[in-house]
């Protein structure tokens, strides 16, 4: 008896454990449309097959600085997490300000991180941006090469935890991070994509994490 109760106790442990952890991979197809997605922004979204496209670029409007279109994903928020996505702009391949983006930390249309991804780097392009209900402010410093110089497809994973604020940003086979910066401000959030001004397409999204 005393064994069965070791044994249920140690299941109950476990279960309470293992009830935080969130997995979510989308079923992106022209079916399901945009059932799984909640859009903010002026951009016009579409689902055409297995991927999301952003057809039409947003504006940025409003009283901050921020991306103009961006699709969340529907679910619940994540604290510690890993998120796969693979990205293609849709930008003419000679515009260097080409970007797309990648959202986590979402709480509201004025609260959430992006990982900016474009062909250049400055102040504002190719880097790790806060949005903390002011104009967009960057986490990391503008040094990094920009690699979304084609209409290619690629891989892009971003891993982020909580106690130590890192995230990490990491491009195809990249063993090392692209793109990296260290920001406890936002604790949780939902995931999504984007981009700020231009058009891309989105595909095989995949997070695991722990729920808020």
């Amino acid at each position: 008896m005393r064994q069965l109760l070791i044994l249920a106790l140690a299941m109950a442990a476990m279960a309470q454990t293992t009830s935080r952890d969130v997995v979510i991979v989308p079923t992106i197809s022209a079916a399901r449309g945009l059932a799984d997605w909640e859009l903010d922004g002026s951009g016009t979204w579409k689902v055409p097959g297995p991927f999301l496209q952003l057809e039409v670029a947003g504006t940025p409007a409003g009283p901050i600085r921020r991306p103009a279109a961006i699709a969340i994903l529907r679910g619940d928020p994540v604290s510690d997490f890993i998120f796969k996505v693979e990205v293609r702009s849709t930008a003419p391949v000679d515009l260097a300000v080409r970007d797309v983006l990648v959202i986590f930390g979402y709480q509201s249309p004025t609260q959430f991180y992006y990982v900016h991804l474009a062909a250049k780097t400055d102040a504002v392009h190719n880097g790790i941006f806060l949005v903390n209900n002011a104009d967009r402010k960057r986490l990391d410093e503008p040094t990094s090469t920009g690699r979304l110089i084609d209409q290619a497809w690629h891989r892009v994973r971003v891993e982020r935890l909580i106690s130590t604020g890192t995230i990490r940003v990491f491009f195809d086979d990249d063993k090392t991070p692209v793109l990296s910066a260290s920001d406890k401000t936002l604790p949780f959030g939902r995931v999504g994509v984007g981009s700020f001004d231009e058009t891309g397409e989105f595909r095989a999204v995949e997070v695991r994490g722990t729920r808020k």
